[in-house]
């Protein structure tokens, strides 16, 4: 049974901008280190912003682990999805894979929700409730923290 995560955060700008500012983002600058959870220090491959299905990079994180993300949906200005695997390290020892979904919805002129979820599959039934438990804890801030960076990015002015 998967862990699942969802967090959601409304911006001051047009669905177009906060869809471009969320696909574009560098990695390094949206995941940083949340407690115990790494940040992005480098990444391998497609380091452009996401615009096609089957994009692949890979992410080397600041405790040395690594995740390979693949680009599996796009739909410019509306969606976009992607599955992690081939974690290293710690992660490993707890999920098979992951995939996380964002959905962006106008609320009204100039106001923009993203919704973006998280669903990890166990690597065992055994570590299951040490998925949970870092998930349940630890993942909710993670992701608010990027938003608040993505929404940043947004509503800045343009120049």
């Amino acid at each position: 049974m998967p862990v699942q995560i969802s967090v959601t955060e409304t911006v001051n700008a047009p669905i177009r901008e906060v869809f471009n500012a969320a696909v574009s983002i560098d990695a390094r600058e949206l995941i940083r280190k949340y407690g115990p959870l790494p940040s992005i220090i480098d990444v391998d491959g497609h380091d452009a912003p996401w615009s096609a299905v089957g994009e692949v990079r890979r992410h080397q994180l600041s405790d040395d682990s690594s995740v390979r993300e693949e680009l599996i949906a796009f739909e410019r200005d509306k969606t976009f999805g992607y599955r992690l695997t081939k974690f290293t390290g710690a992660f490993a020892q707890i999920a098979a894979h992951a995939r996380a979904d964002w959905h962006f919805t106008q609320e009204a002129a100039g106001r923009t929700k993203i919704d973006w979820t998280y669903a990890f599959t166990p690597a065992s039934m055994a570590t299951e409730p040490v998925l949970w438990f870092v998930v349940k804890l630890f993942w909710p801030g993670y992701l608010k923290s990027a938003l608040a960076r993505v929404k940043q990015r947004a509503e800045a002015p343009q120049s």
